[in-house]
């Protein structure tokens, strides 16, 4: 809090010198003129005194003309209860809170609404006066700004008060909250105090439970939907997944589904587009004969809507549809609207990038068995000209090819593998950051291939982070091929990203280093001999070689170790480095080693690793004793 007040003191003090430096600058004669001026406002009027303590600094200043003061004492008010303690926050911060609710900086009421969870979580932790100013304060508080005529504080609030609801006893849901509602509910005022309660009915419809939901809340959602303001209609139709699904579907069918058709063909577009946004959610809340059937329809007409913007609504929303539904009850209609999103030859397409992100969704509800029916559209999106298209189908191809088995990824989704490595870096990203889950979907004789791809990116490319991204990959892509593949293929590449000029990628090459190491020494023709004789060429020259090359060492060392590799291959060396004379080499020793190696069921009960350890706890340098875990073992 001191720091936050020195920096609001700079800014104070750099904002009355800047003032100053129009008025003829700082120690001017005219210095007296211009704080007349100002309406008498000097240096004094902006800065906090920082010498106070937490809660008399807000008592002072929670009713200051500059607003940043305000702001910052609002976003301390949790950090000020835990400073002053219990007591001194109900006798002496509670009954400021109130000028806060009606400031008139929208941001200081947002700041403020964010801090009532917190605040109330320290006061109901502490005893039963808390819970009584939940009721009393906080709940008060946050339904007023519910309501603010500033939407991004009545966002805040409503996130607030689904918080603060877990809060309430069950006795008292009733008359602090339900009853709260159903009063904003039929409020005939402002249509805004309508819009909070349909979004609370469904919301807070689990906290309701089941019994006042379908005597209460169902009732007053079927008012809302019928209300003569389309703004509140609309918001009715964006907020009755939650309650369908948790009434269950029977109900959601008999009592809220005859609503759902009512809004959809209401006459404001806007009303009939938040419909179908939220399609998905009223599907996962009705039967399976009224998903097919019903709701199939109302979908249907939807997406042929005469307003545009239904319409686009309808498309964005088709995949995620398609995903509500059992795979026998998918239609071939809906197959063939949905592949219809792709670009078609020679014509550009609206749709393209929603039919990319929805792909791997409809691919897992068709199966691979239906995969001909939207194969094309696939190729199609692969060529895409946008390359958010392709950069979407870059990120899913993993995915996908779980679904559709080795045959179909190694006909089609290799093709599309290959283009992506080839293309901008925002593209490569995606299937360089899953390339091993995708080899994974190859057969054996296929990985080989594509690997040689991956394997070959690092010297193609001057981006570090994809660099660091196949560093990251090249473990699990050793372990995916067999020792020989992996000498041939990932041998050399592991070194360049362990020697990387880069450290990220070094750091991340390490881990995949141990992996690499260890799949090679399941060979039976001596694979790993090779990538052993270069990890120990960094230590040739012994201490007169460079440190780093044996900080290098230490840590493929530790994580070879880690991989289950034999121990003696290495040990001897790291109990020598454990003794080495640059204090860094020791600590990257320790903090490997604890990071890595030491802990149940890892090898702390090798005599040697225990003595190293041992050895690093009680080293002269104490950065070295604490990254051994000498305070732990303490």
């Amino acid at each position: 809090l001191k720091a936050t007040v020195s920096v609001l003191n700079c800014t104070c003090y750099t904002t009355c010198t800047h003032r100053a430096m129009y008025s003829g600058g700082l120690g001017d004669e005219n210095d007296g003129d211009y704080e007349d001026d100002q309406d008498g406002f000097g240096l004094e009027d902006f800065v906090m005194d920082d010498t106070l303590d937490a809660i008399t600094r807000l008592e002072r200043y929670h009713t200051s003309d500059f607003s940043l003061q305000r702001l910052v004492l609002v976003r301390d008010l949790a950090d000020t209860a835990e400073d002053c303690g219990y007591q001194a926050t109900l006798e002496r911060m509670l009954p400021l809170l109130s000028n806060f609710v009606a400031d008139s900086e929208p941001s200081v009421r947002k700041t403020f609404v964010e801090q009532l969870w917190p605040l109330a979580n320290f006061l109901i932790e502490g005893g039963e006066a808390g819970y009584v100013e939940l009721n009393n304060t906080f709940l008060p508080f946050t339904f007023e700004l519910l309501v603010d005529k500033n939407v991004q504080v009545g966002i805040s609030a409503v996130g607030t008060l689904i918080k603060l609801v877990e809060f309430v006893r069950d006795d008292q849901v009733e008359p602090q909250l339900q009853n709260v509602v159903v009063t904003l509910a039929h409020d005939e005022r402002a249509e805004d105090y309508r819009i909070v309660a349909a979004q609370l009915f469904n919301e807070l419809a689990e906290r309701f439970g089941k019994e006042r939901c379908m005597n209460v809340v169902v009732e007053e959602m079927k008012k809302l939907g019928t209300d003569t303001s389309f703004s509140v209609r609309r918001t009715v139709a964006s907020n009755l997944g939650k309650l369908m699904q948790f009434i269950g579907p029977d109900a959601a069918v008999e009592h809220i589904m005859p609503t759902v058709q009512a809004l959809s063909k209401d006459d404001i577009w806007g009303v009939r587009k938040a419909c179908v946004e939220h399609i998905c959610e009223i599907s996962k809340g009705v039967t399976r004969d009224v998903r097919k059937g019903e709701l199939l329809d109302l979908f249907m007409k939807l997406v042929d809507d005469q307003s545009k913007w239904v319409k686009v609504g309808a498309y964005q929303q088709l995949g995620g549809f398609i995903h509500t539904f059992d795979p026998e009850d998918i239609t071939e209609e809906l197959i063939k609207l949905f592949a219809g999103m792709a670009p078609q030859e020679g014509a550009e397409c609206d749709y393209s990038e929603y039919c990319a992100y929805s792909f791997p969704a409809v691919i897992q509800a068709i199966g691979k068995e239906r995969w001909g029916k939207v194969e094309d559209a696939y190729v199609s999106l692969v060529k895409d000209v946008e390359w958010k298209v392709r950069r979407t189908l870059s990120f899913s191809l993993h995915e996908i090819g779980k679904v559709v088995g080795p045959e179909i990824s190694e006909r089609i989704l290799t093709q599309a593998f290959d283009l992506f490595l080839r293309d901008l870096d925002e593209v490569k990203i995606g299937c360089v950051t899953h390339s091993a889950e995708f080899i994974a979907c190859l057969s054996d004789g296929a990985r080989q291939k594509h690997l040689h791809s991956i394997a070959n990116l690092p010297q193609e490319t001057e981006n570090w982070r994809l660099r660091e991204l196949i560093a990251n990959n090249m473990g699990a892509l050793a372990e995916l091929v067999t020792p020989k593949t992996c000498k041939d293929l990932l041998h050399a590449a592991i070194i360049r990203l362990a020697e990387d000029q880069v450290a990220e990628v070094r750091t991340a090459a390490y881990p995949s280093f141990g992996k690499v190491f260890k799949r090679l020494t399941e060979g039976d023709k001596g694979e790993h001999e090779e990538l052993k004789k270069w990890a120990y060429e960094l230590l040739a020259g012994g201490e007169k070689s460079h440190y780093q090359k044996r900080q290098m060492f230490v840590q493929i060392a530790v994580h070879c170790l880690a991989e289950d590799v034999d121990p003696d291959m290495f040990v001897p060396e790291m109990e020598k480095l454990a003794q080495d004379k640059v204090p860094n080499v020791r600590l990257i020793l320790a903090k490997a080693m604890t990071e890595n190696i030491v802990g149940p069921g890892k090898l702390t009960d090798n005599t040697a690793v225990q003595k190293i350890i041992e050895n690093l706890r009680s080293d002269s340098d104490k950065d070295v004793r604490y990254y051994s875990g000498a305070e732990q073992a303490a």
